[in-house]
């Protein structure tokens, strides 16, 4: 960050001064001064805020994960949350806190009730009856199971969003004010670090009552006053958590938007995605602060098709701007924590991924010893993939073999010795 010259040293008291003269200035005391203090705070202290926006399971939480090398917001596929996200500096390791603002009961009974709507559940609700809670669970679970899963359709991705509310206003009812959003600091829940208090908020159910998340967390990419919100999808279930998502776009205190795109995975955008764009393009206080990140690129290193597919979306759809950028989210924050494992851990099989990797999967009592029954890390699959299928390592420069007679943790392991 570039230093103030030195005759704006004293600009707080120089500019409180002024405001003063203005006070004993009968004619001028009913002038709005509120704009003139914002405008101080944001030249004594500039904040930077760099909105992720996008639509659910787009990678928006894997990408900022991946930025600040941890894992702190939750990244699950399908995952339906409407909170918000604000991640800021924090001066040491030792300073570092969450602050956890619930909804109101008020605001919980207003998406239970508008989420019943689009389900056509009942709409005679009150969730502090527990008779009431259970049918409409049973409801939820009835659709999800009618729709093939909890992922295959927005009705089902809406059941699932209405059981995590009841889940998280039942488990967190002795924390919910009736109309006031509560506040809590991380010590209040007897948390000892951010660690455990992130892990909290990460939880479904948990997320799903959570209104808004303050992270302040050790990282340099933070220091200089940056500050990243990851923001509801734009295609969240309660229409109202997606307005919230244009808002922060909208907002005169936003510096820049990120906008993650599925693309990579699919080839095409979705309608939330070409709404997305139309509305922030044809908005002059939005359309040069914008970013475009295609994640999952790493669909595309398989796939001819698909990476043609998306080449000519980029080169018809994006041809008036050169900030767009392809990554792969899961790659990249796996792989930078990876970087402080070492053979003593099997690399991060028994740190990293170690809840993953413990859970044993269908071939539990077919003989196999315990490292074939393991169950697999997503990244596991996916680095083993990219060794043998993805074209990326040289064959001269890497003997790189990945054999059939070995599982795949048994590939990764000896790959990365």
């Amino acid at each position: 960050m570039t230093q103030m010259p030195p005759q704006c040293n004293n600009l707080q008291e120089q500019v409180d001064t002024l405001l003063q003269l203005l006070r004993q200035e009968p004619s001028l005391r009913q002038q709005d001064i509120m704009a003139v203090q914002a405008s101080l705070k944001k030249a004594i202290s500039p904040e930077f805020e760099i909105v992720f926006a996008g639509a659910f399971s787009a990678g928006k939480s894997m990408l900022i994960n991946a930025l600040l090398e941890r894992e702190l917001l939750y990244s699950a596929e399908g995952h339906a949350t409407g909170t918000e996200c604000y991640i800021a500096y924090a001066e040491s390791a030792q300073k570092e806190r969450v602050v956890l603002t619930f909804l109101s009961e008020v605001e919980i009974r207003t998406q239970v009730y508008a989420l019943c709507e689009q389900l056509n559940l009942t709409t005679e609700i009150n969730i502090n009856h527990i008779d009431v809670v259970k049918i409409l669970s049973q409801g939820c679970l009835i659709i999800i199971e009618k729709e093939g899963g909890e992922n295959k359709s927005e009705l089902a991705k809406q059941a699932k969003a209405l059981i995590l509310l009841l889940e998280g206003f039942e488990a967190n009812r002795e924390r919910i004010q009736t109309v006031d959003n509560a506040t809590y600091s991380m010590e209040q829940f007897n948390f000892s670090n951010l660690k455990e208090a992130a892990s909290y908020a990460r939880r479904g159910s948990n997320s799903a009552v959570l209104k808004r998340v303050e992270y302040y967390c050790y990282h340099p990419l933070l220091k200089d006053g940056n500050i990243i919100i990851d923001t509801p999808g734009i295609d969240a279930p309660v229409k109202q958590d997606a307005e919230l998502t244009y808002d922060k776009i909208e907002s005169p205190d936003t510096s820049a938007v990120v906008c993650v795109l599925k693309a990579a995975s699919s080839g095409e955008m979705t309608t939330e995605e070409t709404e997305l764009m139309e509305k922030t393009r044809s908005n002059p206080g939005i359309r040069d602060r914008l970013f475009y990140i295609f994640n999952r690129i790493d669909e595309t290193w398989y796939n001819t098709q698909l990476r043609q597919r998306l080449e000519n979306l980029i080169n018809s759809d994006f041809r008036d701007t050169t900030r767009v950028y392809k990554t792969s989210g899961l790659l990249g924050f796996y792989g930078s924590l990876i970087r402080g494992t070492t053979g003593r851990d099997r690399f991060g099989l028994d740190t990293i991924f170690a809840e993953s990797r413990d859970r044993l999967d269908a071939d539990t009592n077919s003989g196999n010893n315990s490292e074939n029954s393991q169950d697999t890390p997503q990244f596991v699959n996916e680095f083993n993939r990219y060794c043998a299928n993805s074209g990326k390592l040289s064959a001269s420069q890497f003997r790189i073999s990945v054999n059939s007679y070995e599982t795949p943790n048994q590939n990764y392991v000896r790959i990365l010795a």
